[in-house]
C-alpha cells in the first residue's frame, strides 16, 4: 500500500520546469505529477491552506492561468473552502495528475486582498483529522501488510510543512502497530524565477521504518478542567477514552478492553467540537476570516484514539469486562506483534497470572505509590482487583475510580 500526501502553497505561481526522479523526467510546474508516475501510489492527499482563497480576487495569475477568479466577496466559510479548491483544482486540471482527496485546512496570515486571523495550530488539528478520516474511510478496507507514506515537501511553505509532517509521522506510528508502515520523505530544490536552471531533481531526503507509539499527552491542566464539565457523561467518556490510550501505551490488556471506546460515541464528541469550531468562524467586512475559538489539543488526541479504536474494532477486539485469559494473550500478540520486548513480558505476565499459586499478592490496597508501581509493573493483573468465574472481571465498584486515577497520572504530559 502505497499513500502519497503532498503540501501545497500558492500552486498559481510556480514555474513549468522538468523535474528528474529515478530516472524519469518530466516538464511540469508541480514534482507531484512525476512522482505519481514513478511511485504509482494507491492513493494521493494533497493539504492546502484555506488562504488560497485570497487568489480568487486576482483577474489573473500570469504563471499557470488559475482559473479561480470570482470577485464577489466571501458568503460564508463554506465558500471559502471551495474557493481555495478551485484554486488548487484549476492547476491540476493542467497535468497528468490523480488527486483522490484536496484537504482544506485553516491557515492564519495577512494576504492582498483577504486576511485570515485565528490560531495556526487549527491547521494541524483539521489536517490529522481529515486524513484519519480518508485512511478509516478508504484505505483500511484493503488488505495489505505493508505501507509507505512519500511525504512530498516540495511546494510546502512555512507551518504547513511543519504541522503536515507531525501529522503524518503520528498516524505513521499508530499505522505501526498494525503495518510495517516506512516514511519516505522527498524535496525538490527551489525553483528560482532569476535563475537559469530548468532542471530540477526530486531528492529523497528520509526514508525510515516507524516504531509503534501512541503519541497521545495529556494537558497538565486537564484534569483540573474536567471537574469544570457541566455534562457528566462528557467528562466520564474523556476520563475514559484517556485511560484507554494509557493502558495502550503501557501494555495493559485487560484495560484495553475495560476502556475500550464506543466508536459511535467517540465520533460523536468529534463532530461535536467541530460543529462548534465551525459554526465560530466568522466572514467580516466580506473578505476577513476569523475564528473566534480555537480547536483543543485533546481534540486531536480523541482522533488519534479514534484511528487506533477503529483498527481494533475492525479485527473484533471490543468493549468487555469478562475476560479469558485467552482474549488477553490474543490481543497481546496482536497489538504488540513489533514491539516484541513489551508482548513478550504482557505474555508472561499473563502466564503468571493463570496459576494458582503464583497469584497470591501481599500488596495492600491502602499502599498507593507500591498498590500503582505494581499495578503497571505486572501489567494490570494484580489478583485483588478481580474477581475469578468464568473468566476474570474487574471490580469496578471497589477500584474503578484508583485505577482511573493510576492510568490518568501515567499518560505523558504536553
Amino acid at each position: 500500500m502505497k499513500v502519497l500526501i503532498a503540501t501545497w502553497g500558492n500552486p498559481c505561481v510556480w514555474d513549468i520546469v522538468d523535474y528528474e526522479y529515478e530516472g524519469q523526467s518530466t516538464t511540469a510546474s508541480t514534482s507531484l505529477e512525476l512522482i505519481q508516475q514513478v511511485e504509482n501510489p494507491n492513493h494521493t492527499i494533497v493539504i492546502i491552506s484555506d488562504t488560497l482563497a485570497d487568489l480568487s480576487f486576482l483577474p489573473k495569475s500570469n504563471k499557470n492561468h488559475c482559473n479561480c477568479y470570482n470577485s464577489q466577496p466571501f458568503k460564508d466559510y463554506n465558500d471559502v473552502k471551495d474557493r481555495a479548491k478551485n484554486c488548487a483544482m484549476s492547476v491540476i486540471s493542467q497535468h497528468r495528475i490523480k488527486i483522490n482527496k484536496i484537504i482544506v485546512s485553516p491557515g492564519v496570515g495577512y494576504y492582498s486582498y483577504s486576511s485570515f486571523i485565528g490560531s495556526s495550530r487549527d491547521f494541524y488539528h483539521i489536517t490529522l483529522y481529515e486524513i484519519v478520516d480518508y485512511i478509516v474511510q478508504s484505505v483500511l478496507n484493503s488488505k495489505f501488510k505493508e505501507m509507505e507514506i512519500i511525504f512530498d515537501i516540495t511546494h510546502g511553505q512555512n507551518y504547513q510543512i511543519i504541522f503536515s509532517y507531525e501529522v503524518v509521522y503520528e498516524i505513521a506510528q499508530i499505522l505501526s502497530y498494525f503495518y510495517k508502515v516506512n516514511i519516505k520523505v522527498l524535496y525538490s530544490e527551489p525553483v528560482i524565477p532569476t535563475s537559469n536552471n530548468k532542471k530540477y531533481r526530486i531528492n529523497q531526503i528520509a526514508n525510515f521504518q516507524v516504531f509503534p507509539k501512541l503519541p497521545v499527552y495529556i494537558d497538565h491542566n486537564l484534569l483540573n478542567n474536567l471537574e469544570q464539565k457541566i455534562n457528566q457523561n462528557q467528562k466520564d467518556n474523556l476520563v475514559n477514552y484517556y485511560c484507554f490510550a494509557s493502558s495502550i501505551i503501557h501494555g495493559l490488556p485487560y484495560f484495553i478492553y475495560y476502556f475500550m471506546p464506543d466508536l459511535n460515541n467517540l465520533q460523536t464528541d468529534l463532530q461535536n467540537e467541530l460543529k462548534s469550531f465551525y459554526s465560530n468562524i466568522f466572514i467580516n467586512q466580506n473578505k476577513s476570516v476569523e475564528r473566534k475559538i480555537s480547536i483543543s489539543e485533546n481534540f486531536s488526541d480523541l482522533v488519534k484514539i479514534y484511528l487506533i479504536s477503529y483498527i481494533l474494532d475492525k479485527k473484533e477486539y471490543k468493549n468487555q469486562s469478562n475476560l479469558s485469559m485467552n482474549k488477553l494473550e490474543n490481543l497481546a500478540e496482536f497489538l504488540y506483534m513489533r514491539i516484541s520486548i513489551l508482548r513478550d513480558r504482557i505474555k508472561l505476565e499473563i502466564e503468571r497470572f493463570s496459576k494458582p499459586k503464583q497469584r497470591k499478592q501481599t500488596i495492600l490496597p491502602s499502599d498507593d505509590k507500591r498498590f500503582q508501581r505494581n499495578f503497571f509493573a505486572h501489567h494490570g493483573l494484580l489478583d485483588f482487583i478481580f474477581t475469578r468465574e468464568c473468566g476474570i472481571t474487574f471490580k469496578s465498584d471497589v477500584y474503578q475510580n484508583k485505577i482511573q486515577h493510576f492510568l490518568l497520572n501515567e499518560v505523558p504530559r504536553r
